[in-house]
């Protein structure tokens, strides 16, 4: 209720008329720790928290970014590899510390930011740092909300709550508000009916939550997760997966997103990470 209210006085305190450009920088998947281990998987060997690589490619990123000087930067999830490893966190968390004080900075959690059992998903290792795992935003005409998508990957309990509360962050204070949502998991990768995998929601799932968002006339919607870029749409509404910040599992490159707000038009474009 409390968060709600808050996305509440947030839509009624802030909305007004859009003062374009709005720019949103996209970060997927940093995922600290990932390299070390594939490292020990593939050679069988100990595991060492080598997070070099991974530290390398985040390091730029967070220069060119602000370069660019994005009004927000959303970071898609899996922030790290090792949800109880507290150097990973640390080392995430200084990296980005050195992102413009100007930028708003917005997270949601990634599968490897959270503890995944057959009770279902236990979000403390995410919520314990950034203090919820979704948001809604709503700033110059644009209405920015993040969600949870573990909770809807894998059956949680609490996914029930988090519709709830999707449906009304979602109503639109005027027609011409821009809406774009932000989760870990994509929906889809490039086409509704595609089959059922470890990257997508199930297929019911899918049209659920894509029905909402035409129904509430969505703009976007963008994820991570697949470390690889995908894009598809339903109804109307953009389905985006933006490969990783840092270890690929495709042919794409490091790199992050920047979508562009103006005019109540949508655009948006990959930035590879040099």
């Amino acid at each position: 209720m409390k968060r709600y209210l808050y996305c509440l006085l947030a839509v009624l305190c802030m909305a007004g008329c859009a003062q374009d450009p709005y720019v949103i920088v996209q970060v997927a998947d940093a995922q600290l720790g990932f390299t070390a281990a594939d490292v020990s998987q593939t050679n069988g060997t100990e595991y060492v928290n080598d997070l070099s690589f991974e530290v390398g490619c985040l390091t730029k990123a967070v220069a060119q970014i602000n370069q660019i000087k994005p009004d927000a930067v959303v970071f898609t999830g899996d922030q790290v590899h090792r949800s109880w490893d507290q150097e990973q966190w640390d080392t995430f968390a200084q990296i980005i510390s050195g992102l413009d004080k100007s930028i708003t900075v917005l997270h949601v959690p990634g599968n490897h930011d959270v503890v995944l059992s057959d009770n279902g998903v236990d979000s403390t290792p995410f919520t314990s740092r950034y203090g919820d795992d979704r948001f809604c935003r709503l700033e110059n005409g644009v209405r920015i909300v993040g969600i949870n998508t573990n909770l809807i990957k894998y059956g949680d309990t609490l996914e029930t709550c988090q519709k709830d509360w999707l449906k009304e962050v979602l109503k639109k204070e005027s027609p011409d508000e821009v809406t774009l949502v932000f989760g870990h998991h994509p929906f889809f990768t490039t086409d509704i009916a595609e089959d059922e995998g470890y990257f997508q929601m199930s297929q019911e799932k899918r049209r659920e939550y894509f029905d909402l968002f035409a129904q509430e006339g969505v703009n976007a919607v963008y994820a991570g997760h697949h470390h690889s870029t995908h894009a598809g749409e339903y109804k109307g509404v953009p389905m985006k997966t933006l490969t990783a910040v840092g270890v690929q599992l495709g042919p794409d490159k490091s790199a992050f997103r920047v979508i562009t707000v103006e005019n109540g038009t949508v655009s948006d474009e990959i930035v590879e990470v040099k």
